[in-house]
């Protein structure tokens, strides 16, 4: 009898085990499911900011994270804000337009991509993702430098704030 107890408790806790495993987004969002919910998206148009690149507008506008509801969901891809530009990306050559800017950690990494008419425009470079303890709301940041991009993300569910750098 004892043997029979242990074999399907060994079972159970194999599978609780292995589901953080497959929670984990492994392939790079399509630009329909970026559409999809770019439809479902709200922004705070009251903390857009602007920037200027080569004497071209450059308007980055945060988009309100109130419905994740954990970090896993966080990277399983959200939008994390518009990007309207009338300057072409230094280094993606990303075109001037209206783009939804979504995030999603794929595998190990995560990825930030400029997405139009329901089809990925290009991929940023040189993303990275911090945590920061400083929960002081801020608006995201244009550099024309580089054409890079920095986006506070403050979710509602936790103490940290997720800090997106991104170059177009």
């Amino acid at each position: 009898m004892r043997g029979s107890v242990k074999i399907p408790t060994l079972i159970v806790l194999m599978c609780v085990l292995a589901v953080p495993a497959f929670a984990e987004r492994k392939d790079k969002p399509t630009g329909e499911e970026i559409a999809n919910k770019a439809k479902a998206a709200k922004f705070d148009s009251a903390n857009s900011t602007a920037g200027e690149k080569i004497g071209k507008k450059v308007k980055l506008t945060p988009a309100k994270l109130d419905h994740v509801k954990s970090e896993a969901e966080l990277e399983g891809g959200q939008i994390i804000g518009m990007l309207e530009t009338e300057a072409p990306g230094d280094e993606t050559g990303l075109p001037p337009g209206k783009y939804n800017v979504f995030a999603a950690k794929v595998g190990n990494d995560w990825h930030v991509y400029a997405e139009s008419g329901g089809k990925i425009v290009v991929e940023a470079v040189h993303v990275r993702v911090e945590k920061s303890n400083d929960r002081t709301p801020k608006k995201p940041e244009f550099h024309a430098e580089g054409w890079c991009s920095w986006w506070w993300l403050l979710p509602p569910w936790g103490l940290v704030t997720f800090v997106f750098t991104n170059c177009f």
